[in-house]
């Protein structure tokens, strides 16, 4: 006989649904001790909201970045076409003014049409002649009632020749009313249009001025942090002491070209500062700003420092900075080579750069050297590879920056942004 097998039926246990971002425990457990840590739920819905609105500031922060690119970008070829159109219509004045010229040589040359009137006037007056002539050989001919014709035709000539005269003269009259407001309806057009040009031009030139402006700021932020390191050397660095350019010549004004005064006085100013920007970059890109290693850990500062050879207080030149053996140094600036070497005197091999305006940077311990005295050497040029080369307890750079042959901190070159960039 089988047995029957009876199975308990289970009791299935419902636990209730933990609402979202509800309260939670963090538990650390260290050394046999356990922390817990309680998150409650305000604490959740503060940081997610914080999330929430930092994600949608970067979402807006984009899109109005890449709106302003767009309005840039149609601005300025807006304003290519509005010269399009001015060049346009200056060309149908041109042509304008070459149909009047010729309209009022029409008028001139309307006696051509009346000698040939005359002409045919003194042809008639030969026929005339001939028939006088046939006339007083024939008997049967009255020469009173000839001359009477002859008379009668002569006068109905006259009327024709005025006629012809007054048509020709008032249909040449229209014409040359007809064009002459044509013309001015154009010059009017061309007027507003112009108009229109100098307002663009205004609003671009005074955005032009304005970021000029404010990158001319940024490199004084720069320049006085500069000048701050100077001065514990007692040193002032001015780039724009070599760059004042003498100008001059005679004053031959723009024949044909009439410029409005706002637009006169907006682009004198624009110009200014963009010259005053060029000139100033163009001085600060031969100084040597920017990190000459590209990944690298800052081992020891400028100045006085224990010695880690000796252990005795020392004075150091420049910075130290810690990379791997064969790690690539560029030169910050562009300059020429005048040393290139084995140093003596602790440097092992050592690279100095001339950049010009007083300015010099040694690069010691090299592991290899890459270039020669007297070479030129362009901005992020490679010049050699961080070693250990002479007096030193590990591969590194050692890196000195000198002003007028007086060291300065090297930190604060590197902290600043090569001019350079693009």
């Amino acid at each position: 006989m089988k047995k029957k097998y009876k199975f308990k039926k289970q009791k299935v246990q419902y636990t209730e649904k933990k609402p979202f971002l509800a309260d939670k425990e963090i538990i650390f457990r260290s050394g046999g001790r356990a922390k817990v840590f309680n998150i409650s739920h305000r604490l959740q819905v503060y940081f997610s909201t914080v999330l929430i609105a930092a994600i949608c500031w970067s979402g807006y922060s984009s899109y109005a970045y890449h709106n302003s690119k767009s309005i840039l970008n149609q601005t300025d070829k807006e304003l290519g076409q509005a010269r399009d159109a001015y060049v346009d219509l200056m060309t149908d004045v041109s042509a304008l003014q070459h149909n009047l010229n010729e309209v009022i040589a029409s008028v001139e040359d309307a006696g051509n049409g009346l000698n040939e009137v005359q002409n045919y006037k003194n042809k008639a007056s030969m026929m005339e002649s001939k028939i006088r002539l046939i006339a007083n050989s024939k008997s049967w001919i009255d020469p009173d009632k000839l001359n009477e014709t002859v008379t009668k035709k002569e006068a109905l000539i006259q009327k024709d020749v005025a006629i012809i005269q007054k048509n020709i003269a008032l249909k040449e009259n229209n014409d040359l009313k007809e064009k002459i407001l044509n013309l001015s309806q154009t010059l009017s057009d061309l007027q507003h249009t112009v108009k229109g040009l100098e307002t663009a031009e205004i609003a671009i030139l005074d955005k032009i001025e304005k970021m000029s402006g404010k990158e001319i700021e940024e490199i004084k932020t720069s320049l006085g942090m500069i000048n701050q390191s100077l001065k514990k050397q007692k040193q002032y660095f001015n780039p724009l002491a070599n760059m004042k350019d003498g100008k001059g010549g005679t004053y031959k004004p723009l024949k044909g070209v009439k410029i409005g005064e706002e637009l006169q006085d907006k682009m004198s100013s624009a110009f200014d500062k963009i010259d005053l920007l060029d000139a100033y970059k163009t001085s600060m890109s031969a100084l040597p700003l920017g990190k000459p290693v590209y990944k690298y850990r800052f081992s020891s500062s400028f100045g006085n420092r224990s010695d880690p050879i000796e252990t005795r207080i020392a004075q150091h030149k420049g910075v130290d900075l810690s990379a791997a053996v064969g790690s690539r140094i560029s030169a910050p600036a562009a300059g020429k080579i005048i040393y290139a070497g084995f140093n003596n005197g602790g440097y092992g091999n050592l690279v100095e750069i001339s950049h010009g305006n007083g300015f010099v940077t040694k690069y010691a311990h090299l592991n290899k050297i890459y270039v020669k005295k007297g070479d030129f050497v362009a901005y992020n040029q490679a010049i050699g590879e961080v070693g250990r080369t002479g007096r030193a307890t590990g591969s590194h750079l050692h890196y000195e920056v000198l002003y007028n042959g007086k060291n300065v901190n090297p930190l604060t070159f590197i902290n600043i942004p090569s001019m350079n960039k693009s």
